[in-house]
């Protein structure tokens, strides 16, 4: 069984490889077109003979010795190699290669900083191979974000709520007074006339995650757990739909399929909500259309993995990068799971977002992001609302955004 389930994973990686050598194509030939205007020719890594300067394509592999192995830790189970337990896996002589379909090649240079990276990145690198078989990068060229559709220019103030992390199951209620006064706020029961004004123009709530359990909490939802707040979160989803439209994504540790991408919530934990037309269980990542503005975001699973495996740290920062990487989730299926797929890569970003939110972020931040297309794209990190009692609210008039904090 083992031996069939490592061999799934490979046939898993292989479909990807083969789908990120694709996107090379597709993606990145035009960027380096705009960047290497007089650009040298472009070689696969099997046609790299003599020492000129040319451009090579292909996904960036980390050789990290942290990195977890099914092999160490076989070897641990049998005391052989002592493993121990670990949330980060940077070590200082992790090393970077350049993969195609074919082969791959050791990099040398400070143009790609190794970590500031992580496995499953694409890009083009402008160099030369030196004696020793390894190319030295003089430059390098991401894909960057497609070019950004026309924003709607709106004459009065729109919002769209974002949280994260309610933590319902659990069986502490610390929090269970803030999300009263969370659906009071949002219902225009509370709060001064200029909050009742602005909850007035809200069209719509997007739940990043963690509405049963957090990624945070430690503890592994029973059948129990799940049965017994069922019914509170239904209750709650359902308030919320009478208020305004409602969406509703999965998180890694709620009651829905662990890998990449998830599918939407199962309709039976939502008798209530479900007869609300306002209700939508969506998955996770998450596009939609708001008005002629694209918003996307994610619950968050994939910036915390590239904080365990890069010395990147800010989740404002990731999410700068996967855009210039046009990527939501580079290291699936490496270090994530996720469902294999042959026809796409779900993870790539297609369309330009005017909004990119991530849920499960240690602290609430937000900033502008902006291409070199002129794209302007607001970030919103989101903090779990269990621990942190706060929402974000963008204006879609101007895309200005702030915290609210219930306490």
């Amino acid at each position: 069984m083992l031996l069939k389930n490592i061999d799934s994973s490979m046939k898993s990686e292989d479909c990807y490889k083969a789908l990120e050598i694709e996107r090379c194509t597709e993606y990145t030939i035009p960027a380096i077109k705009k960047k290497w205007p007089n650009c040298k020719k472009v070689l696969k890594l099997c046609d790299l003979r003599d020492r000129n300067t040319c451009i090579i394509i292909g996904t960036l592999f980390k050789l990290q010795q942290l990195k977890p192995s099914i092999l160490k830790e076989l070897s641990d189970q049998l005391e052989i190699i002592p493993q121990p337990a670990r949330n980060h896996f940077v070590h200082d002589e992790d090393s970077i290669v350049l993969e195609d379909e074919l082969q791959r090649i050791k990099l040398s240079g400070d143009s790609v900083k190794v970590h500031h990276v992580v496995t499953g990145v694409v890009c083009a690198l402008l160099g030369s191979e030196d004696e020793d078989g390894v190319f030295s990068v003089e430059d390098v060229c991401w894909a960057d974000c497609n070019i950004q559709k026309p924003l709607p220019i709106l004459n009065d103030d729109r919002y769209i709520v974002l949280l994260c992390g309610l933590n319902m199951a659990s069986k502490s209620a610390d929090h269970m007074f803030s999300i009263q006064l969370l659906l009071e706020w949002l219902a225009g029961v509370s709060g001064t006339n200029e909050y009742q004004e602005q909850m007035s123009k809200v069209v719509r709530i997007i739940i990043a995650g963690g509405v049963f359990t957090n990624y945070a909490n430690n503890s592994i939802l029973s059948e129990e757990d799940i049965i017994a707040s069922a019914e509170s979160v239904d209750a709650f989803c359902s308030t919320l739909s009478s208020l305004a439209p409602l969406d509703i994504m999965p998180g890694c540790k709620d009651p829905a399929d662990v890998m990449l991408p998830q599918k939407p919530f199962h309709y039976c934990l939502f008798p209530k909500a479900t007869e609300y037309k306002l209700f939508n269980r969506v998955s996770n990542p998450y596009e939609c259309d708001i008005g002629g503005f694209t918003c996307l975001g994610s619950s968050g699973e994939s910036i915390r993995d590239i904080q365990r495996y890069s010395k990147l740290e800010s989740s404002l920062e990731i999410m700068k990068k996967t855009l210039q990487w046009r990527h939501l989730a580079p290291t699936c299926p490496d270090t994530i799971p996720c469902t294999p797929c042959d026809l796409t890569d779900p993870f790539i970003i297609y369309n330009c977002p005017a909004i990119y939110f991530s849920g499960n972020c240690d602290e609430f931040a937000t900033d502008i992001y902006k291409g070199g297309e002129g794209q302007q794209v607001r970030l919103v990190c989101l903090p779990d609302f269990c621990d942190s009692k706060t929402v974000a609210l963008v204006n879609l008039a101007n895309l200005e955004c702030h915290s609210v904090t219930f306490t």
